[in-house]
């Protein structure tokens, strides 16, 4: 029994190292989406400037290819200006940003899972030498490890709470954008149709008229 507590005692003390490891990367890769955020938050002013810009002027293809936009308008425009609105490289343009966004709150949903998950580790593997260093009268063993477990707790907890929130953020803002995107390619096209009809029953009318004489 006590040769298998051991051999526990130092499998799980050796996963000590690697959690700290990996809960300091995490920590880092938030603080690079919390700026990734920050940078898409004014993307989007400056979109919500050229959406303004756009409905002013009715909602136009032409005006819509003419604003500087920025991120996900960006690419759609693009895509619009090199391939044409009803291109099915427009589509799939469209489908392409859809699933990076779905991509990139799979990610973040992982990382709030992970980043308290690591910290419990981090947590429980101090406490058993804090136990011993207590059994045997060790006072700064016993706080010296009791303070590595608490703090890797707190920035796992730090790191599951922005990954969520920013999970949160990111998915509401891709929606919005998405829709915005989705509504301005449906009413483009409509819009078109309902042009190319009027075209052609105004060329019926008058080939009627031509035989008519």
């Amino acid at each position: 029994m006590e040769v298998l507590s051991g051999i526990l005692y130092s499998l799980s003390s050796a996963f000590l190292v690697p959690t700290l490891v990996a809960v300091l990367a995490l920590f880092v890769g938030t603080t690079y989406l919390v700026g990734q955020l920050l940078s898409e938050a004014l993307d989007r002013r400056a979109n919500r400037a050229c959406l303004a810009t756009c409905r002013a002027e009715g909602l136009s293809l032409n005006g819509f290819l003419l604003q500087p936009w920025r991120g996900r308008f960006a690419a759609v425009q693009n895509a619009l200006s090199t391939d044409g609105l009803h291109s099915v490289f427009v589509d799939r343009r469209v489908t392409d940003i859809e699933t990076a966004l779905r991509a990139r709150i799979e990610k973040l949903g992982i990382v709030s899972r992970a980043g308290p998950m690591l910290g419990l580790i981090g947590t429980l593997i101090p406490l058993q030498p804090a136990l011993a260093g207590l059994a045997e009268g060790n006072m700064q063993q016993m706080a010296s490890n009791l303070l590595l477990g608490f703090t890797t707790t707190v920035i796992g907890l730090v790191i599951g709470g922005v990954a969520f929130g920013l999970g949160t953020i990111t998915r509401i803002w891709g929606r919005a954008d998405l829709i915005e995107i989705r509504f301005l390619l449906e009413r483009w096209r409509e819009e078109e149709e309902q042009a190319y009809a009027k075209q052609s029953t105004a060329a019926l009318a008058a080939a009627g008229l031509e035989l008519g004489r």
